[in-house]
């Protein structure tokens, strides 16, 4: 036994590391269980259900894997020492974010898919030729590196805004899309995208809302008729990948409103202000991402929107030019569109996706089911 102790004595570090090993690995088995990182702005994966095939196809020992990555004690502590240390190291991304200039961050692109992006295009052209009668726009919002171009650090793997943008307008049948990276690049000296989230901020929807408007034929409501409300201390989807120690927190805007959205029966504020006080605020916008809901405005006609996240602080423009505003995400619907336009009669149906979702969802075959 002496001579036992006298050995281990010899390597204080692999002693020393040994127990560390066996002391995290005892606290983590009595950790608590988390659903949610608020940190990452995600769900966290569950401890799976044992299944005997998900075994032999090697999937169960994976989902054990992801399970085990998810709830590490001190997670995010750890988190955030990498990104410390990697920023002293001068890195220039972190966790698929790309760092840019003056604190902006943007999603890396080494390759994109662009067979979905054709997917996409074909669907949409498909399903406004068989509808010659209805008024169909397709706006397809940059992302702040085809915009902020003076924020890219030079050679950095971002999306390549300007190929997306051509490709679908030379898809897609004459008229019907909307280029909104002109008018807002006449804007870069004004704060049109966050820093921290890969959004757009609500003057930036502005520019954006304008020029649908003007594109039916119709007036946009001046941009001083809107009342702008800052909520101070926002960090985006961005930052939740990447943890910079170093970030420079966003001031998420929304405009003053007293619009009711119903969602699934229930009818409440078009904002959920309860978001304000947690990390993900850009959330409150149509209370998160219903997949249909309707929106009761104070104009005329009514107009359809098929949208991702970008259209969420877009919509609420839209109240004061509108008597009803309905929102469609096609991710959580299982149906085509033709049961609500010939329940409403739309004058106007407008898609609005950004430049990188347009490259992955999936989702819009559904436009052509019945």
């Amino acid at each position: 036994m002496k001579n036992i102790w006298n050995n281990i004595k010899k390597y204080p570090l692999l002693v020393f590391f040994a127990v560390l090993l066996y002391t995290i690995s005892i606290a983590d088995l009595f950790s608590p269980v988390e659903t949610f990182s608020e940190l990452e702005n995600r769900k966290l994966a569950t401890f799976p259900k044992f299944s005997w095939q998900q075994l032999f196809d090697n999937e169960y020992t994976i989902k054990i894997e992801d399970f085990t990555e998810d709830h590490f004690i001190l997670r995010d502590k750890w988190i955030s020492l990498k990104s410390i240390s990697e920023s002293v190291l001068g890195k220039k991304e972190n966790n698929g974010v790309v760092y840019g200039k003056d604190g902006y961050m943007f999603t890396k692109f080494i390759s994109a898919d662009y067979n979905q992006l054709a997917k996409n295009m074909d669907n949409v052209s498909k399903f406004i030729n068989n509808r010659p009668d209805l008024d169909i726009k397709f706006m397809l919002a940059p992302t702040a590196p085809g915009v902020m171009t003076d924020k890219v650090l030079e050679k950095s793997p971002v999306v390549d805004t300007q190929y997306i943008l051509d490709y679908a307008q030379n898809n897609l049948p004459e008229g019907t899309f909307i280029n909104v990276q002109p008018r807002l690049a006449e804007h870069t000296d004004e704060y049109i995208y966050y820093r921290t989230d890969h959004h757009w901020t609500t003057l930036g929807a502005y520019y954006a809302y304008e020029q649908f408007m003007q594109t039916i034929g119709r007036q946009a409501q001046p941009l001083d008729s809107f009342t702008f409300v800052d909520v101070e201390n926002f960090l985006g989807t961005h930052y939740s990948k990447a943890k910079n120690y170093n970030v420079q927190p966003d001031v998420l805007s929304y405009i003053e409103s007293d619009a009711q959205i119903t969602i699934n029966d229930v009818t409440d504020s078009i904002y959920d202000y309860s978001k304000l006080d947690v990390r993900d605020k850009y959330a409150m916008f149509l209370r998160g991402n219903p997949g249909y809901a309707t929106i009761k405005g104070n104009g005329e006609g009514k107009v359809l929107i098929v949208k991702d996240s970008y259209a969420n602080c877009f919509v609420p423009y839209l109240v004061n030019d509108f008597e009803q505003i309905d929102v469609i995400d096609l991710r959580y619907i299982t149906m085509g569109l033709d049961r609500f336009i010939q329940e409403n009669g739309y004058e106007h149906i407008l898609f609005l996706y950004n430049c990188e979702t347009i490259l992955t969802d999936e989702n819009l075959v559904k436009i052509n089911l019945f």
